[in-house]
């Protein structure tokens, strides 16, 4: 029995693992006649550092995010997919993307890029794939760079 899914979701972080995960993901909707959501969070609790609140900085994160989904919506569209989507959020990306939007948007294939994190680094902060692994209610692909020894 074969499924077909209807939404994908896919994290866009800007790394090559993300790009990598893009790639795959234009291929799977095509594949699948399926929606594509291209989605970046900014990750508010890197930027509680700043001394002071300045909206221009949120501003300028989200301008930058947009206009990079914006060329990855091109290259989706060129590519085929017709349902092409932007969400840029605010927040924890790991609750983001496991739980809040795909239940939002009704997404039900999440694509994302294995972490470039090394054991240690994972054992400290985390791994925002771990955890979505860990926490999604819909299907999970995990993209990895297979030249990128960790």
């Amino acid at each position: 029995m074969s499924h077909q899914y209807e939404k994908i979701l896919v994290a866009i972080d800007g790394s090559k693992e993300s790009e990598l995960a893009f790639e795959k993901a234009v291929n799977v909707a095509k594949r699948n006649e399926a929606g594509l959501l291209l989605t970046h969070v900014i990750d508010t609790r890197a930027l509680q550092s700043v001394a002071t609140f300045d909206a221009t900085v949120y501003e300028k994160l989200e301008r930058e995010a947009h206009e990079s989904l914006t060329d990855l919506e091109n290259r989706a569209r060129a590519a085929g997919v017709q349902d092409v989507r932007q969400i840029v959020e605010f927040g924890n990306p790991k609750s983001l993307l496991a739980i809040d939007i795909p239940d939002k948007e009704g997404a039900d294939l999440i694509m994302l890029g294995a972490t470039g994190l090394n054991a240690f680094e994972r054992l400290l902060v985390g791994s925002s794939s771990e955890y979505i692994l860990r926490n999604a209610k819909v299907d999970i692909l995990v993209v990895r760079d297979k030249d990128k020894v960790l």
